[in-house]
């Protein structure tokens, strides 16, 4: 599906790949306005343009829209699908969804966040009688709330009762487990199956792993279970927070950590990445647990004081904002490097 695509320029690589993950064909990028217009977010004169394109059937915005600005955008460009960057999460994890859970938890995210969309509708049809995206007026505006209103019941229902079951399998487990959680595309999986000697997917695109992977390992006499959690992403929505409670906890209920960092980054955003990842781990509950960082791909740069450099700054930070970080190690999953030192320190992360 041909999609264009309105980002900012720090978000720019980040919503491409999201977008094509999503698998659209972004055929134009425009710039999200430093102050958004208040009906539609975008520039007027780009809806207009936008109207006349008649190959493009999707627009994406890369930010967190308003009712107002879906119902608007969908007024004025009738047929054309109008994604925000919390719906075009959804779309990649409903793509990969493979649990009852994960896609219970999707829909129930996409009914929350559009729910509000629906009653902000029926407000104004009830003055105008305007046909809205689902293209029935007020009396169809209206059975679909009564109808989301009684979906999100009966899920909430369901997925309680999965998530109990869940959590009491995660406790009954009777191996130590460590979850490896990270930034989406830092390469967790390569890290997951260097350590296991499985080969699950790895490619560049995010979200590779939507759904938690485990396999249990000797390491010495003492079996561990090492889990593949979902990426995090840079100001993660709380409704995706939500929408994967239950494959997010895996975090929670291990026994210890790696969090694994892009080493290839810049100083600023593997900083970022970092922050965002504790922040996003302290959101699930998560804190007191020990934890390995481990910066990976520094085959990537084969520079000693760069890669020294970004030890210490990751150090400095991680030290001040987590507790206990056990080590901080550089390695290559690809190349293999530092990876026996890893499984060595997966031990000690145990014993903690």
């Amino acid at each position: 599906m041909k999609a264009v695509l309105f980002t900012s320029e720090e978000y720019k690589d980040e919503a491409i790949s999201l977008a094509e993950t999503a698998l659209y064909e972004v055929v134009k990028i425009y710039k999200i306005p430093k102050k958004p217009n208040p009906k539609f977010y975008i520039q007027s004169d780009k809806v207009e343009e936008i109207k006349n394109m008649e190959e493009v059937e999707a627009i994406i915005i890369f930010d967190l829209l308003r009712s107002r600005h879906f119902i608007n955008l969908n007024k004025e460009l009738l047929g054309k699908k109008i994604l925000d960057k919390v719906l075009l999460l959804l779309e990649i994890f409903a793509l990969h969804a493979g649990s009852k859970e994960a896609k219970l938890q999707i829909e129930l995210a996409r009914l929350r966040y559009e729910l509000p969309i629906l009653k902000d509708m029926y407000k104004r049809s009830k003055i105008t009688e305007q046909q809205g995206p689902l293209g029935a007026g007020v009396y169809g505006v209206e059975s679909a709330i009564r109808l989301y209103q009684r979906r999100i019941t009966k899920i909430k229902k369901e997925l309680e009762e999965l998530k109990n079951v869940r959590e009491e399998q995660i406790k009954r487990t009777n191996f130590n487990t460590v979850a490896i959680v990270g930034y989406t595309n830092a390469g967790k999986t390569t890290i997951f199956n260097y350590l296991t000697g499985l080969n699950q997917k790895v490619d560049s695109s995010m979200f590779t792993t939507t759904s938690p992977k485990r396999h249990a390992i000797p390491i010495d006499s003492t079996k561990v279970m090492i889990v593949d959690t979902v990426g995090f992403i840079r100001g993660i929505p709380p409704q995706i927070i939500e929408a994967f409670f239950v494959t997010l906890s895996e975090a929670k209920y291990a026994n210890g950590l790696i969090l694994v960092l892009d080493s290839s980054l810049s100083d600023t955003m593997l900083l970022e990445m970092l922050q965002s990842s504790l922040q996003t781990l302290r959101e699930l509950g998560v804190s007191g647990k020990p934890m390995i960082i481990v910066l990976n791909k520094v085959d990537k740069n084969t520079n000693k004081k760069e890669i020294e450099h970004k030890l210490e700054l990751v150090k400095q930070v991680s030290l001040s904002l987590y507790s206990p970080v056990i080590d901080i190690l550089p390695v290559s999953a690809l190349k293999g490097i530092n990876m026996n030192i890893l499984r060595d320190k997966i031990l000690e992360l145990l014993q903690t």
